[in-house]
């Protein structure tokens, strides 16, 4: 398997179907449904499975999206510290939470280049925890997180906000609103505890009198693509930020159901390491030009 294959299931992935990926990558059908096989027998499992909208990964796809985005992540980084070795571009590092790498930058990205062409954006994605360490030891010139950051040393500023709703899939049969207390009627699909996100979640819940222990979460996940491919499959509700579902409640893959007990409106900061100099005063510009214009570009 290499890093091509990698960005060729990324973009399936992203695109939700073969045929728009081949397009978007100017080969042909079958020559991106031959990766594919070749990709899905090295791993030794199935990675999508098909269904009227197209393409949807199935629980191994899901596991080898979150890697996948990680090494072609890492892998980008590479090549742009070697080029930047080499003197051929001038790089800005910049480390987002999956959902905002996901989901709020990519067109965020397309501006910020137009306005600064002579910069390479090179894009990371971590936990907002570890992107916090990360600014603290220097590691990149900017972060972008859930809520405040806790560590000391790191100045920060509040670039956008972002609404969670309460979802199901289409094929799942639920009434358009919900009591806090029906939460207990029916499969929750939720993120591992370990994720801030999901620590919010709780905290409001428990805030509404819900037990999360009497909860019916089948199982938990590591990213929000996955809870929300599980909730269009019908699996179960979710919980999921709006910027992450906008395709999906256009094409009434979710929707959204009303419930009292959910009311979280997620904040997203830049963090900067306070003592850290930028490169140069363009570099600094480029920065607080990205600040500003952030919530203004989220695809």
């Amino acid at each position: 398997m290499n890093i091509q294959n990698l960005k060729m299931f990324l973009k399936i992935v992203e695109s939700g179907s073969i045929s728009k990926a081949a397009e978007q990558m100017n080969i042909s059908q079958s020559a991106l449904s031959q990766q594919l096989r070749v990709m899905e027998q090295e791993i030794g499992s199935r990675l999508f499975e098909r269904s009227y909208n197209g393409v949807i990964p199935t629980h191994t796809g899901s596991i080898v999206y979150q890697r996948a985005m990680e090494m072609v992540s890492s892998y980008d980084r590479m090549t742009l510290e070697i080029a930047n070795a080499q003197n051929q571009n001038k790089i800005i590092h910049i480390i987002a939470n999956p959902c905002v790498y996901s989901y709020a930058l990519p067109c965020t990205m397309f501006h910020v280049k137009n306005s600064y062409p002579q910069y390479t954006l090179q894009m990371e994605v971590m936990s907002s925890s570890q992107i916090e360490e990360k600014i603290a030891k220097g590691y990149a010139d900017m972060g972008i997180i859930i809520g405040k950051p806790k560590m000391k040393g790191l100045s920060s500023k509040k670039v956008f906000s972002d609404r969670f709703y309460l979802v199901a899939g289409e094929k799942m049969e639920v009434p358009d609103s919900l009591s806090c207390e029906d939460l207990y009627h029916y499969p929750l699909l939720m993120l591992v505890k370990t994720q801030k996100t999901r620590q919010i979640i709780d905290k409001v819940l428990t805030r509404n009198g819900i037990q999360i222990h009497r909860l019916r979460i089948p199982y938990t996940l590591e990213s929000t693509e996955s809870i929300k491919l599980s909730a269009i499959n019908g699996f179960g509700l979710a919980f999921l930020p709006y910027m992450a579902m906008k395709k999906e409640l256009y094409h009434k893959q979710l929707r959204i159901i009303d419930c009292p007990c959910l009311e979280i409106e997620n904040d997203y900061y830049s963090i900067r390491h306070s003592s850290q100099t930028p490169v140069n005063h363009e570099s600094s510009k480029l920065i607080k030009y990205m600040e500003r214009v952030l919530k203004e570009t989220i695809c």
